[in-house]
């Protein structure tokens, strides 16, 4: 049977669109035969023999790498081990990473050049070791064939960081509205509680005669109704090695729970009088002291905390935004099984 001209031209047409089809599929979507064979992930030995826990586009994360990052994970946070739950999250840790890492991988060419940056940051490294040849003993011992693999390694995470903030970098966007919007529920909880500038003459009692330590007290305190300096007398006899160089300033002092020397009667209906010197003995010895003027309690403005505020909201929404980067691209991935978490113990 002869086809006409029209019906071989459509069935060439439709076998093109399937095979297209098909390789769309294959290279963008379900990531098979095709695009893992444009694509080599290294040693092909079955994931059994390699324990691999993971398997991230392609990518085999094994058990060894897995108790590696465990290791260190617990030694930076003074942990002898961690849970079932601790291990496992770990280890989305690495799916995270190797996630990012390959995507980066792909957008090689449309991030900044972060080479300069790698080497001087090597630099930095290498001028804490005390010679050339300790700094290379360290990074053999890290696991790196050679300093230009370390730098290799910094390079790759920073293009990754860069990456990150690009892809989070429109949900991190905060406007003044959004600022003052956050002021108005938050206001009540911006207040600064009564406060005055305070300054002293420190005689401690400390493993001392008691009776000669106020006796010295006592003189400095007549020195002073003499007209003498008090930041003279501060310098020459505070025993506060840390406000004596100041003239003896301890700068603002608020009326709450943090508050050096609560015994001294700062605040209260008992206050001493402002720029009066006053004797008062706390706990640790004898003071001479000179408070300044009282200052309310008051509600900070929007104008004295719109930087710390805008601070707090971008610090907020990116730690939303990265969240959200890596679970709905490793949920989607999973889904496709582009990522593949094995069972683990």
């Amino acid at each position: 049977m002869r086809l006409s001209p029209l019906k071989i031209y459509t069935l060439k047409l439709t076998l093109f669109s399937t095979v297209l089809a098909y390789l769309a599929v294959d290279m963008w979507w379900w990531h098979g035969p095709l695009w893992h064979a444009m694509h080599p992930q290294g040693d092909n030995t079955p994931a059994s023999k390699l324990n691999v826990v993971a398997e991230v586009l392609g990518e085999q994360l094994t058990a060894e790498q897995w108790e590696r990052h465990v290791m260190e994970k617990n030694f930076m946070a003074g942990r002898v081990s961690a849970d079932h739950l601790r291990r496992t999250s770990m280890l989305m840790d690495m799916v995270r990473a190797a996630t990012l890492r390959i995507r980066t991988r792909y957008n090689d060419k449309n991030l900044p050049d972060c080479r300069g940056e790698a080497e001087a940051e090597v630099r930095r490294m290498a001028s804490r070791a005390r010679s050339p040849e300790q700094f290379e003993g360290w990074v053999r011992s890290q696991g790196y064939k050679s300093v230009e693999e370390l730098a290799n390694r910094v390079e790759v995470r920073l293009r990754s960081l860069s990456q990150l903030e690009r892809a989070i970098a429109p949900h991190c966007e905060v406007t003044d509205e959004d600022v003052a919007k956050h002021y108005e529920l938050i206001k009540d909880q911006l207040t600064e509680p009564e406060r005055r500038s305070v300054k002293h003459i420190f005689l401690e009692t400390l493993g001392k005669d008691e009776r000669l330590v106020q006796q010295k007290a006592q003189e400095i305190y007549t020195r002073l109704q003499q007209g003498e300096e008090f930041q003279k007398l501060a310098r020459e006899c505070s025993e506060d090695l840390h406000s004596a160089p100041k003239g003896g300033e301890l700068g603002i002092i608020c009326n709450d729970e943090r508050r050096p020397l609560p015994e001294l009667p700062l605040f209260g209906e008992q206050a001493m009088p402002a720029t009066m010197p006053q004797l008062a003995r706390s706990r640790w010895g004898w003071h001479i002291v000179v408070a300044g003027e009282m200052m309310p309690a008051r509600t900070l403005t929007l104008q004295e905390c719109q930087d710390s505020l805008r601070s707090a909201l971008i610090s907020a929404q990116r730690e939303i935004a990265i969240d959200t980067y890596f679970s709905t691209g490793v949920r989607e991935a999973i889904r496709r099984q582009s990522i593949k978490i094995n069972h683990v113990k």
